[in-house]
Protein backbone atom coordinates (compact mmCIF):
# COMPACT_ATOMS: atom_id res chain seq x y z
CA UNK A 1 0.00 0.00 0.00
CA UNK A 2 1.86 3.52 -0.92
CA UNK A 3 2.00 6.10 1.86
CA UNK A 4 -0.30 8.89 1.21
CA UNK A 5 1.69 12.56 2.08
CA UNK A 6 -0.09 14.66 4.33
CA UNK A 7 -0.55 18.22 3.24
CA UNK A 8 0.89 19.33 6.74
CA UNK A 9 4.22 16.90 6.37
CA UNK A 10 6.99 19.03 8.01
CA UNK A 11 9.66 19.22 4.77
CA UNK A 12 12.79 17.19 5.02
CA UNK A 13 15.73 18.94 5.98
CA UNK A 14 19.24 17.85 4.34
CA UNK A 15 22.14 18.90 1.96
CA UNK A 16 19.14 19.63 -0.70
CA UNK A 17 16.53 20.85 1.05
CA UNK A 18 15.73 24.42 -0.03
CA UNK A 19 16.31 27.43 2.67
CA UNK A 20 14.91 30.39 2.35
CA UNK A 21 17.36 33.15 3.66
CA UNK A 22 16.86 36.90 3.88
CA UNK A 23 19.89 38.91 2.16
CA UNK A 24 21.88 41.11 4.84
CA UNK A 25 21.98 44.30 4.32
CA UNK A 26 25.56 45.63 3.72
CA UNK A 27 26.87 48.19 5.92
CA UNK A 28 28.95 51.01 5.69
CA UNK A 29 31.27 53.52 7.75
CA UNK A 30 32.03 56.82 6.97
CA UNK A 31 34.46 59.19 9.13
CA UNK A 32 33.91 62.59 8.09
CA UNK A 33 36.02 66.01 9.10
CA UNK A 34 33.06 68.23 7.51
CA UNK A 35 30.11 69.04 10.27
CA UNK A 36 27.70 69.86 7.58
CA UNK A 37 27.87 68.92 3.94
CA UNK A 38 29.79 65.78 4.02
CA UNK A 39 27.63 63.77 6.85
CA UNK A 40 24.84 65.46 5.16
CA UNK A 41 25.46 64.30 1.62
CA UNK A 42 26.19 60.81 3.17
CA UNK A 43 23.48 60.31 5.22
CA UNK A 44 21.18 61.28 2.23
CA UNK A 45 22.35 58.96 -0.25
CA UNK A 46 21.98 56.13 2.86
CA UNK A 47 18.57 56.84 3.17
CA UNK A 48 18.53 56.05 -0.71
CA UNK A 49 20.38 52.80 -1.21
CA UNK A 50 17.66 49.70 -1.94
CA UNK A 51 20.15 47.25 0.06
CA UNK A 52 22.69 48.64 2.02
CA UNK A 53 23.01 51.32 5.21
CA UNK A 54 25.61 54.24 5.93
CA UNK A 55 26.46 54.63 8.93
CA UNK A 56 27.77 58.16 9.42
CA UNK A 57 30.40 59.85 12.29
CA UNK A 58 31.49 63.18 12.25
CA UNK A 59 34.53 64.68 13.73
CA UNK A 60 36.24 68.11 14.23
CA UNK A 61 40.03 66.77 13.28
CA UNK A 62 43.28 66.31 11.06
CA UNK A 63 43.06 63.63 8.59
CA UNK A 64 45.24 61.39 10.46
CA UNK A 65 43.58 61.58 13.43
CA UNK A 66 40.50 60.81 11.66
CA UNK A 67 42.06 57.92 9.89
CA UNK A 68 43.45 56.80 13.97
CA UNK A 69 39.82 56.86 14.53
CA UNK A 70 38.19 54.94 11.76
CA UNK A 71 40.94 52.54 12.62
CA UNK A 72 39.37 52.16 16.17
CA UNK A 73 35.60 51.75 14.77
CA UNK A 74 36.62 49.34 12.21
CA UNK A 75 38.21 47.04 15.22
CA UNK A 76 35.58 47.40 17.48
CA UNK A 77 33.07 46.50 14.95
CA UNK A 78 34.96 43.55 14.01
CA UNK A 79 35.11 42.11 17.50
CA UNK A 80 31.67 42.18 18.56
CA UNK A 81 29.93 41.18 15.32
CA UNK A 82 30.24 38.10 13.07
CA UNK A 83 32.26 38.60 9.68
CA UNK A 84 29.34 38.84 8.00
CA UNK A 85 27.92 41.83 9.52
CA UNK A 86 30.69 43.52 9.70
CA UNK A 87 31.42 46.72 7.78
CA UNK A 88 31.46 46.13 3.88
CA UNK A 89 33.69 49.26 3.98
CA UNK A 90 35.09 52.02 6.08
CA UNK A 91 35.76 55.56 4.13
CA UNK A 92 37.19 58.38 5.51
CA UNK A 93 36.17 61.73 3.75
CA UNK A 94 38.10 64.46 4.03
CA UNK A 95 39.28 68.33 2.12
CA UNK A 96 42.78 69.50 1.75
CA UNK A 97 41.78 73.24 2.48
CA UNK A 98 42.77 73.44 6.32
CA UNK A 99 45.58 70.31 6.77
CA UNK A 100 48.23 68.58 5.70
CA UNK A 101 48.91 65.28 7.07
CA UNK A 102 47.03 63.67 4.12
CA UNK A 103 50.03 61.58 3.51
CA UNK A 104 49.93 59.92 7.15
CA UNK A 105 46.34 59.73 6.67
CA UNK A 106 46.95 57.44 4.12
CA UNK A 107 49.24 55.39 5.22
CA UNK A 108 47.27 54.43 8.49
CA UNK A 109 44.53 53.95 6.11
CA UNK A 110 46.06 51.31 3.98
CA UNK A 111 47.97 49.49 6.61
CA UNK A 112 44.12 49.11 8.02
CA UNK A 113 42.23 48.15 5.09
CA UNK A 114 40.48 51.58 5.13
CA UNK A 115 40.13 53.75 2.08
CA UNK A 116 40.78 57.76 2.34
CA UNK A 117 38.72 59.69 0.77
CA UNK A 118 39.59 63.07 -0.51
CA UNK A 119 38.66 66.43 -1.82
CA UNK A 120 40.42 69.08 -3.27
CA UNK A 121 39.94 71.74 -2.37
CA UNK A 122 36.63 70.40 -0.65
CA UNK A 123 33.61 68.58 -0.94
CA UNK A 124 31.61 70.94 -2.99
CA UNK A 125 34.30 69.63 -6.21
CA UNK A 126 31.80 66.81 -6.13
CA UNK A 127 28.63 68.67 -5.66
CA UNK A 128 29.52 70.53 -8.46
CA UNK A 129 30.20 67.95 -11.00
CA UNK A 130 26.51 66.97 -10.20
CA UNK A 131 25.07 69.92 -12.95
CA UNK A 132 28.39 70.51 -14.65
CA UNK A 133 32.94 69.63 -14.71
CA UNK A 134 34.17 71.11 -11.64
CA UNK A 135 36.20 74.09 -14.00
CA UNK A 136 40.19 72.98 -13.73
CA UNK A 137 40.93 77.28 -12.86
CA UNK A 138 38.74 76.14 -9.43
CA UNK A 139 41.81 75.18 -6.91
CA UNK A 140 41.36 77.28 -3.78
CA UNK A 141 37.96 76.29 -1.33
CA UNK A 142 36.72 79.97 -1.77
CA UNK A 143 36.26 80.01 -5.53
CA UNK A 144 35.12 76.95 -5.34
CA UNK A 145 32.64 77.07 -2.65
CA UNK A 146 31.03 80.69 -4.39
CA UNK A 147 30.69 78.69 -7.43
CA UNK A 148 28.89 76.18 -5.80
CA UNK A 149 26.81 78.61 -4.63
CA UNK A 150 25.92 80.41 -7.96
CA UNK A 151 24.84 76.94 -9.08
CA UNK A 152 22.32 75.93 -6.65
CA UNK A 153 23.96 72.63 -5.25
CA UNK A 154 24.24 74.40 -1.86
CA UNK A 155 22.07 76.83 -0.13
CA UNK A 156 21.33 78.09 3.80
CA UNK A 157 23.39 79.86 6.09
CA UNK A 158 26.98 80.41 4.04
CA UNK A 159 25.65 78.02 1.20
CA UNK A 160 26.63 74.93 4.20
CA UNK A 161 24.10 72.70 2.91
CA UNK A 162 22.82 70.48 0.10
CA UNK A 163 20.22 71.34 -2.28
CA UNK A 164 18.90 67.89 -2.98
CA UNK A 165 16.80 69.13 -5.39
CA UNK A 166 19.73 69.83 -7.62
CA UNK A 167 21.71 67.08 -7.68
CA UNK A 168 19.22 64.17 -6.90
CA UNK A 169 19.53 61.90 -10.07
CA UNK A 170 22.85 62.94 -11.48
CA UNK A 171 25.32 60.84 -9.89
CA UNK A 172 25.91 59.45 -13.06
CA UNK A 173 27.13 62.67 -13.94
CA UNK A 174 29.07 63.37 -11.86
CA UNK A 175 31.29 60.41 -11.76
CA UNK A 176 31.62 60.91 -15.60
CA UNK A 177 32.53 64.93 -15.02
CA UNK A 178 34.84 64.00 -12.10
CA UNK A 179 36.63 61.33 -13.84
CA UNK A 180 37.21 63.76 -16.53
CA UNK A 181 38.92 66.16 -14.49
CA UNK A 182 40.29 64.37 -12.73
CA UNK A 183 42.31 62.83 -15.57
CA UNK A 184 44.00 66.17 -16.48
CA UNK A 185 47.75 66.51 -16.63
CA UNK A 186 49.30 64.65 -13.68
CA UNK A 187 47.13 65.15 -11.14
CA UNK A 188 46.68 61.54 -10.17
CA UNK A 189 50.58 61.11 -9.49
CA UNK A 190 50.26 64.10 -7.20
CA UNK A 191 47.07 62.66 -5.32
CA UNK A 192 48.85 59.24 -4.57
CA UNK A 193 51.87 61.01 -3.31
CA UNK A 194 50.03 63.71 -1.53
CA UNK A 195 52.93 66.50 -1.03
CA UNK A 196 52.64 68.51 1.84
CA UNK A 197 51.61 72.07 0.56
CA UNK A 198 51.46 70.55 -2.91
CA UNK A 199 47.82 70.27 -2.44
CA UNK A 200 47.18 72.77 -5.73
CA UNK A 201 49.07 70.11 -7.81
CA UNK A 202 46.30 68.02 -7.98
CA UNK A 203 42.95 70.48 -7.85
CA UNK A 204 40.14 70.67 -8.23
CA UNK A 205 39.61 66.48 -7.64
CA UNK A 206 37.50 63.95 -5.56
CA UNK A 207 37.77 60.35 -4.64
CA UNK A 208 33.98 60.06 -4.87
CA UNK A 209 33.46 58.07 -8.07
CA UNK A 210 35.54 54.92 -6.03
CA UNK A 211 33.05 55.68 -3.53
CA UNK A 212 29.53 55.69 -5.23
CA UNK A 213 30.94 52.46 -7.22
CA UNK A 214 31.24 50.78 -4.51
CA UNK A 215 28.14 51.97 -2.31
CA UNK A 216 26.37 50.91 -5.80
Amino acid sequence: MSRVKSKYAVPRHGRNARRRTRARAKRYLVVCGGQATEPEYFEHYSSSMDSGVIRVISKTMAPSQLANYAVKCKRDDERNNDSADCYAAVFVVVDVDDYHDHRQAQRICKDNGIRLVVSNPCFEVWLIDHVRRCPISYTDTAAVERYAGELGVVAGKRNKYINFEAIDGHTRDAVRNAKDHNSQEDKAVARNQLEPNRESDYAPWTDMPGVIETLG
